[in-house]
């Protein structure tokens, strides 16, 4: 034990003597019984002295990792990066959808900011994902895997467009247009 730990004994000793004196001059206590309430509190006394070495908690021992581009990490960021703390899911992955949706539309030879095109994107995707995707109201999981379904069913672009289609004005020399499908 340390020098202070004897300190702390000897203090609750003398003060359990005292408290016991004083109950047995009042007769309060026998003798007897102040004794052994002495004795047992020096005991405690002792035992709390002599056990008074404290360690920290213990720690899960620290594993390096190596961290892949592509791997488990970045899976786990996007998982947790699709939902807010509301539930819904976020607008990142919202304007990513909706980009998606615009890529395929046109690819379908549909302008989705024209507003004359709106019976043929109704026609490829549904009434009710159009409106969805239209409007500004934050998706639950269920309505963003209804999107996705629809995107998908679109399938990639026909052979022929139909005749809405505008003609390209791309030269052959330009680049192609980068679409969601062609993301990394």
């Amino acid at each position: 034990m340390r020098s202070w730990s004897w300190r702390r004994v000897i203090t609750v000793t003398v003060i359990a003597v005292l408290c016991a004196a004083g109950l047995v001059f009042w007769n309060v206590l026998g003798l007897s019984h102040a004794a052994a309430a002495v004795a047992l509190t020096c005991t405690i006394s002792v035992l709390w002295a002599a056990t008074d070495a404290t360690t920290g908690d213990p720690e899960w021992p620290r594993t390096v990792t190596e961290a892949r581009a592509g791997g488990r990490h970045d899976v786990s960021d996007l998982g947790w990066s699709v939902f807010g703390r509301d539930g819904f899911v976020t607008d990142r992955v919202v304007r990513r959808v909706r980009t998606l949706a615009a890529d395929r539309l046109r690819a379908h030879g549909v302008d989705p900011a024209d507003p004359r095109s709106r019976p043929d994107a109704e026609r490829l995707l549904g009434a009710t994902v159009l409106r969805q995707l239209k409007s500004g109201h934050p998706p639950t999981a269920r309505t963003v895997q209804t999107w996705l379904d629809a995107i998908e069913r679109l399938g990639p672009a026909s052979s022929t467009a139909p005749s809405t289609a505008r003609p390209s004005t791309r030269t052959p020399s330009a680049p192609a247009p980068t679409t969601e499908e062609n993301r990394a």
